[in-house]
């Protein structure tokens, strides 16, 4: 049996959509979805894990499912003790993708019983997309 409720699931996943809205081209690596702040990578590093699987694998979901077109590029990590490691770094590819992501948003939070984001809400997470996007050596997923 599942860990996780399919509610409580739903939630991660809509929380991890808002902040990788929030976050705009800047995007989100597992790193800033696993570890609260740098500091605590060195508690990490003697077990040499960094991030988890599932962000990944959302980040797919988001594509295949929702249709969210989703860019990838590798990103250098250097930890507080000096480790190193590369993480992918995930980002909406263009205003396009920032509106689909508000829509999948918005249906998950009718489905809930909750009010939709406020045009005033929905206008500041899409105002990182406003200018057009260029990607430099990104994957589009």
């Amino acid at each position: 049996m599942s860990k996780f409720s399919a509610l409580s699931k739903a939630k991660l996943a809509e929380q991890c959509l808002s902040e990788l809205l929030r976050r705009g081209k800047a995007g989100l690596s597992p790193i800033d979805v696993n570890i609260r702040a740098l500091t605590h990578a060195s508690f990490l590093d003697g077990a040499g894990k960094f991030g988890s699987i599932a962000f990944p694998v959302d980040m797919n979901i988001f594509c295949i499912r929702h249709g969210i077109r989703i860019v990838s590029q590798s990103a250098p990590f250097t930890s507080v003790r000096g480790c190193k490691a590369i993480f992918k770094r995930y980002w909406l590819a263009e205003l396009d993708a920032a509106k689909s992501a508000v829509s999948v948003l918005n249906s998950w939070r009718a489905k809930w019983g909750v009010r939709p984001l406020s045009k005033c809400s929905r206008d500041a997470l899409l105002a990182a997309f406003q200018s057009r996007a260029t990607i430099f050596g990104g994957v589009i997923l």
